[in-house]
């Protein structure tokens, strides 16, 4: 199963955030692309796929994200704002941990927010509730 996530810049990411954050994520990581361009993988020295990230997609409709992730998830963004989808294989226990790495960093160089907020064990607490 994998561990998905969902990042909201303010800002559009461009070339230089995206291979920063990737590099943020892990420095010793590979990556190789996928669907047809759309996707970049994080990948481990064997090519495994330990974080998939996707294009990422405008989003010009104010509450959209909140009304798809829940109420405040978007407080403080304004539209437009970019929506980019983050998948951490479900093989590999650290691939959540590289994702947030990841997610946090995009967070960090361009604004916005993070779902689900906190971390990977904040998630996993939650599923177990």
């Amino acid at each position: 199963m994998t561990y998905d996530m969902v990042v909201l810049t303010q800002r559009a990411p461009d070339v230089r955030a995206i291979v920063d954050s990737m590099v943020a994520a892990g420095e010793t990581l590979r990556v190789r692309g996928g669907g047809d361009g759309a996707v970049i993988r994080l990948c481990d020295d064997d090519g495994r796929p330990l974080v998939s990230i996707e294009s990422a997609q405008r989003v010009d409709v104010e509450g959209e994200a909140g009304r798809l992730l829940g109420e405040r998830v978007d407080a403080g963004l304004t539209v437009p704002y970019w929506w980019v989808e983050v998948r951490a294989s479900g093989g590999d226990a650290q691939a959540p941990v590289l994702a947030h790495r990841f997610a946090d960093a995009l967070v960090g160089r361009l604004g916005g927010a993070v779902w689900p907020p906190g971390g990977p064990e904040t998630a996993a607490e939650g599923e177990a509730r």
